[in-house]
């Protein structure tokens, strides 16, 4: 079974190639069409906002379950 983190690292390979892959001729490589209607570039700023969040909970998920343990002499 895979792990929260294996599949937000999942996810943002697929986010990051889907990036890659962009180019004049597909959605989000194109420029938004004259009357608005079809938004590109909108499409692509939602990858790479997709991309920033799931960095962030990479992140987090990845330090999740990491602990600092601080310890203290005691004198007498």
């Amino acid at each position: 079974m895979a792990t929260v983190l294996s599949n937000l690292q999942t996810r943002r390979a697929a986010v990051a190639e889907e990036i890659a892959a962009l180019d004049s001729t597909k959605a989000g490589g194109l420029p938004d069409t004259a009357d608005g209607r079809i938004r590109h570039q909108a499409y692509k700023e939602g990858l790479y906002k997709e991309l920033e969040r799931l960095d962030g909970l990479i992140a987090a998920e990845a330090t999740k379950d990491v602990y600092e343990i601080h310890s203290q002499a005691v004198s007498s």
